[in-house]
């Protein structure tokens, strides 16, 4: 059993911080696959967004934040962040940022069997990266076939 009252903690510690150690901890196992290591640190992702958008409100006004006027800047801006969260979530994983944005594009698609074997190492992630664009295209040409027979 251990006893509160004798840990010493420097700083206030909230569930973020408690997940962050938790995650590193996963991710410092030598035996995770990246993939297996870009699932763990998926569970980054709202930290990471979080700290994003405090960054975002303070760099444009404070505690007053100007909104951005111009729709077109405020999607490049989004994408931009998106992106660094990207950049960071790949380092977190120790990967790519390449290989970052494939797996996680497999590991959001709809097919479990693919994402089941990509965790599994049967498919490699660039492989099941090509076959859920292979079926996206698939699906669009099935779409415009489709479109084309009802006109």
């Amino acid at each position: 059993m251990c006893k509160i009252e004798r840990i010493s903690i420097s700083k206030n510690i909230n569930k973020s911080d408690v997940m962050e150690w938790m995650i590193n901890t996963q991710l410092g196992r030598r035996n995770l696959s990246p993939i297996q290591r870009i699932a763990v640190a998926e569970k980054y992702r709202p930290i990471y967004e979080k700290q994003a958008k405090e960054r975002q409100a303070t760099s444009t006004g404070g505690a007053n934040p100007q909104l951005t006027q111009n729709f077109v800047e405020a999607d490049k801006n989004k994408k931009r962040s998106e992106n660094e969260t990207n950049a960071k979530l790949a380092k977190v994983a120790n990967v790519n940022r390449e290989t970052y944005r494939q797996a996680k594009r497999v590991l959001d698609s709809n097919n479990d069997d693919l994402k089941q074997r990509v965790l599994s190492g049967k498919t490699s992630i660039s492989a099941g990266y090509k076959e859920i664009i292979q079926i996206k295209k698939e699906e669009k040409l099935n779409e415009g076939l489709n479109y084309v027979q009802y006109m």
